[in-house]
This record gives C-alpha cells, structure tokens and sequence, in this order.
C-alpha cells in the first residue's frame, strides 16, 4: 500500500498517482514507505496552553488537530498543524536519542533527506535547466532574472519575511541555516514560511496561521478554528455546474492576482489544497508552496494533472504557472476528471471535453487558452483570465413562458398576456431585449379585450421604437412611458369609439436588457420575484383593498376575500384625460432569479406559498406557468387568469 504524501489517500502498489490530489506516486518505495508522524493523544497539554482535543488528519508528513486555550475564563478553539522540527531541533533530539537508546530505548526515525541534485527535483526552480545532450561539452545557458513588474512589492518580499531567501539564478553552495532570533522558536523552513507570510498576504482567501511554537522535536502553527472543505472531499463530488466553477475559478484568480501583484506564485493549486470556508467562500491552504519568480523552493510541487508543463521541463518559469493551474483546476470541476498529463515530459494530446463533456463553448475557450502547453500561449496574466469569467459569470439567458385561459366561470378571456425575447449576435452590432407583458381589460361587451390588445401593441411599438436608437436608455422610464402611452392609445379608442367608453385595462409589464431590468406596472397585475429560494411581490397593487391593508384597517389574508377586492384605484384608459399613474422600478438580475408576472385572476385562488413552491420546483418555465394556471382553476377559476414565468440562466 501506498500513502500519497500531500493528501495521504491510500493506493495499491504500483499506482502513479493519486486518485484524489494527483500527486505523484511512481516514485514511492512501497517496501519503504515514508514515515507517519505519531499522532498526540486527546488531552495532551501543549506548550502556550494548548490542549488537544481530537486528530482532525494526518498524512505521512503532518497531523492536524483541533485544539482549545483558556483565554479570559473562556475555552477558545483552534486548529494546529504539526510537524517534524528543525534540522537543529532533529540533531538535539538525535544527540539525545542515542544516549537513551544505549540503555535499550528505540529512537524515532529522522526523515531520510536524498543527497541534492542540482538539477533534480529538490532544485530550486531557477537552478533546474534541461541536461545537456549525451557526449555534449555545452553548458545550460543562464536564464537572466526578469525586472519587478510595475506596481508591485518586488521579488524580494520573501526574504523580508525571514521565511524564504531570495536566490541568484546560479548555482552555489548551500548555507547553512541562520540562527533564530532570540525568545522565538525556529520553526524549520516549511513552517518558518508559512507564518511569515500569514503575517503578511492580508487576503481573506488565504488559510492564515496566527503564532507558531517548537516543542520536543516537533513544530506547530496555530489557526482560527474556521471550516475548511477540500474541493477534493465536496459533498456530491468535485463536478460542479458551469455557475459554481466559474464561480470558484474567479475567487481563485481574485487570490492569486493579489499574490502576482506582490510578486510571488501560489504553485500548489489541486483540488486538495483549495476548498470552501465560511460561507461557500474559496479559501487557500498551505502558504508554503508560495515563491517568487527566482525560486519555486527547495521541493517543486508535482501534482500530476495541475501542475504546469515548465516546471516538469525544466524551463524557466514565471507566473503564468499559476494559470495553468487554474485552468487544470476548473476542467476538473467542470468534467470530474484530472487532466491526463503523465508529467508533461512533453506535449500530451488536445484537452477532452466533448465527448462526453459538454461545456458552453465560450468558457470551454476560455479553459483551453489557460490550458496550452506553452506559457506564450495563455492568457498574458490572471486578471485577464478574471476577466473573461467574469463576463461569463455576468451572461444571464432568459428563457420565458406564457400561457392565459378563460377560467372556470367567465365565457370570454380579457386578458393578453405577450412575451418577446429577441437576441441578435453580431460582432459587428449585438442587440438583445425581452419584453414581458400581462394585460387584464374590462368593460364588457369586449371592450375589454379590445383595451388589453391596444394596451400591449402601443406598449410594443413604444419600446421597439425607441430601445433601437438608445440601448442604454433607462429601462424603468421608458417602459413606464410606454404604459402611459398605452393609456393615451385607449383614451384616443374611447373618442373615436362613445360606445367603447368605460373600457380600460391593468398593466404589468417587465423590460430586460441583461443584466439590467425594469419592471412597471398600473392597476392590480403583478409581479414577483423568486430570489435565492424566497418570493417577494415587486409591484404594489392600485386598488382598494390594498390602501385599506396599508392603514391598518384589514389584514393582507382578509383582502383576499374582501368583498371590494376587485376595485381598482388606477388603470389604462380609466380616466378621459392625464396619465394613468404608471409605476416603475429598476431590477439587476442575476442567474438562479425567476420572475412571474400574472392576473388578478392567479392570485384570488393561489397564495404566494404556492407560487413560491410551484417556481422553485419546475426547471422549465412552461412547466411552472401550466401548474399555475391549473392550480388557479382548480381552485375555482372565478376570472380569467394569465402568467408569464421567466427564468434567468
């Protein structure tokens, strides 16, 4: 058996890589496995008042706990990460090992550290270049060390940590190591830099250890007790919808650029090392594989399937790395699968995705570009990246329903229900707006059928008319002029029409150009919104019942069986001259919104927890408007009734 030593998953022998991080295993002696760190038992007082509690992980190099301190009469919890101690807390300990073991005792075992290789895989990146050809005398060529990038902190802000020493490109002896400063515990390299930079990368991403301490040989950091969920361990897999990996890979690219701009590269992104915190946020663990651009440290990070081509290569290597990383990391929430990289010695086949994967094409581009074998060929830095996701993230597809019926008593419908969604993709002129409307007329004789088909072709005709010529025009004006003009149009019908006087119409109407909405509204039609699982009505009827609810006279459930419940304050065409009295607001959509739009006819037999539940339930917007319209009949169908539903995507 073999444990991976980055996430410590178990594999059969012979594996050569992890299932689950994609380290490297191939060169992993199964009859020499690495040695595990003896975990403390629960109740172990540590150093600083640290008592353990309970093992949360333990890999062949680390354990983790979780932990309390008494701190002002209250237990505080913390996590500790452990590890073996300093090469000079490992000597001490050997000195004193092997007087205890002449009287019998076995000491532990000191990790085994390989003889350095210049050019092997515990080189420093810059210190790694391709070996000469066999029978060759030419020498690798030196690589000049590129200029701080403008903005940044400089590549330097390693070594002002104390944590990590900047290197030349050349080769040289190893130092030894510097002394610790006096009263503060060595905590070795690996640890030693963790803490420095946690003190100073101030990004919310990042899993950020508070103190560290050495005791008996081994070393500990100390972090927040927050929640941390390797992508690696989600629940229902690493694949994810298209919303939540873009999502995820923007706060990467957010964390990442943030260390980019101070010069440095995060290296180790795998499904392991990046995970959720608090609130579904991206956290970061392990800042110990962050370097600069002269120095990836003393162990590249090979995680098969994530890690960039160059480092494998031997090649120079720059940011760049890490958005490759990135791009490996969102193909694998996008498909559930690792890329088959088999070390990138060289250049594998093209990326899959379909079959059977099938992934919109316009982000399958933008994981391609990330992905190309060559750093040249990706995107010129993460913010780049950011951007385009971001434009992804922010592209909302609106697919709408509407469906309308005579109900159960009425012998004629009044009401027009009309939805336009109109799209143009052109490089040269894009358009795209949506236009939803429910009109419910009145006036008998069908004159009020006749004021909702006037009320939602003069709608129409006013938002084509204009939206073409101003594509930036504030949405909630214009539509609540076109609801005016719509009353203009009827009151116009009644003077040419004395028979048609008393005709008129309720309006509701929603306008999107996405992101951007509006919707308007006269009389008592509706609109709601269905917003992360709750529903609010947006519009505010004008009728009679609804003033008496807003004085306090009536409750909301006693209008809805008021005996006035259908008179109505304001509508289209209700008055011989002046405007209606429209109302309109704005509204920023987002994907996962579902509107509906409806009749009075809809909310006299079915309540908001009924739509509610009806719109969470359907994944098709047909679907929810055909339950909806039963339900209302089902429930009596007194009036017509009339939905439009919209789904944001």
């Amino acid at each position: 058996m073999i444990t991976c030593p980055q996430c410590g998953q178990d594999a059969s022998e012979g594996t050569r890589f992890c299932e689950r991080c994609g380290q490297g295993l191939s060169a992993t002696d199964p009859q020499s496995p690495a040695p595990s760190l003896s975990p403390l038992a629960a109740g172990t007082v540590l150093k600083g008042g640290f008592e353990v509690v309970e093992l949360l992980s333990q890999t062949s190099i680390e354990n983790r706990y979780r932990a309390t301190r008494e701190e002002s009469g209250n237990k505080v919890a913390y996590q500790l990460r452990e590890r073996v101690g300093s090469s000079r807390e490992l000597e001490a300990e050997s000195s004193s090992a092997s007087n205890v073991a002449s009287d019998g005792a076995q000491p532990d075992a000191a990790p085994v550290v390989p003889d350095e290789d210049p050019a092997g895989p515990r080189a420093k990146t810059a210190e790694l270049s391709p070996p000469a050809p066999s029978g060759s005398d030419e020498q690798p060529t030196e690589q000049p060390s590129p200029a701080p990038e403008a903005g940044e902190v400089g590549q330097v802000l390693l070594a002002e940590t104390a944590a990590v020493e900047v290197e030349p490109e050349q080769s040289k002896p190893a130092e030894s190591e510097p002394e610790p400063a006096a009263g503060v515990d060595d905590l070795g390299d690996a640890f030693g830099r963790v803490l420095a930079l946690s003190m100073t990368l101030k990004h919310a991403a990042f899993q950020r250890a508070i103190e560290g301490f050495a005791a008996d040989g081994r070393v500990y950091l100390v972090y927040p007790d927050e929640p941390f969920t390797p992508l690696s361990q989600r629940k229902g897999g690493i694949k994810m919808s298209e919303a939540e990996a873009i999502n995820v890979a923007i706060q990467l690219c957010q964390a990442v650029s943030f260390l980019h701009r101070r010069a440095l590269r995060l290296n180790d992104i795998c499904p392991e090392s990046i995970g959720y915190g608090a609130d579904r946020r991206i956290k970061v663990a392990g800042l110990e594989s962050v370097s600069n651009d002269n120095e990836l440290q003393a162990d590249p990070i090979f995680n098969d399937g994530y890690t960039a081509p160059e480092i494998y290569r031997a090649r120079k290597v720059d940011k760049r790395a890490d958005i490759f990383s990135i791009g490996a990391l969102l193909y694998t929430c996008l498909t559930g699968e690792r890329l088959e990289s088999e070390s990138w010695r060289e250049e594998s086949g093209p990326i899959r995705f379909y079959p059977p994967h099938v992934i919109t094409p316009a982000l399958e581009q933008v994981v391609r570009r990330a992905l190309v074998f060559n750093p040249e060929g990706r995107w010129p830095n993460v913010d780049a990246m950011k951007a385009e996701l971001v434009k992804l993230a922010g592209a909302i597809e609106l697919r709408s329903a509407a469906m309308t019926d005579v109900g159960m008593v009425r012998e004629l419908n009044e009401d027009i229900v009309m939805a336009i969604d109109y799209r143009r993709d052109s490089q040269v002129e894009p358009a795209e707006r949506h236009l939803y409307v429910v009109c419910d007329g009145m006036g008998g004789a069908e004159a009020g059928e006749i004021a909702a088909a006037i009320a939602v072709g003069a709608i129409r005709n006013y938002i084509e008319a204009r939206l073409d010529s101003a594509p930036n025009a504030n949405l909630a004006e214009l539509l609540q002029a076109a609801l005016e003009e719509a009353n203009s149009k009827i009151i116009e019908y009644q003077a040419a029409h004395p028979e048609a006087r008393g005709m008129g119409s309720t309006a509701v109407g929603v306008l999107a150009v996405p992101p951007r909405a509006a919707f308007a509204w006269v009389g008592d039609s509706r609109a709601y919104l269905l917003e992360n699982g709750e529903l609010r009505q947006l519009t505010r009827d004008h009728s009679l019942v609804q003033r008496l609810v807003e004085i306090g006279q009536i409750s909301p459930e006693e209008a809805r069986h008021h005996e006035h419940k259908n008179v109505i304050t304001r509508s289209l065409g209700a008055r011989a001259s002046g405007a209606a009295g429209a109302e309109a607001k704005e509204l920023r959509l987002k994907r996962g919104d579902r509107l509906m739009l409806c009749s009075d006819g809809l909310v006299a037999h079915v309540d908001d927890a009924q739509i509610a539940e009806v719109l969470r339930r359907h994944q098709e917007p047909a679907a929810a408007a055909r339950e909806l319209v039963v339900a209302a009949n089902a429930g009596g169908g007194t009036d017509n009734v009339s939905v439009i539903v919209v789904f944001a995507d």
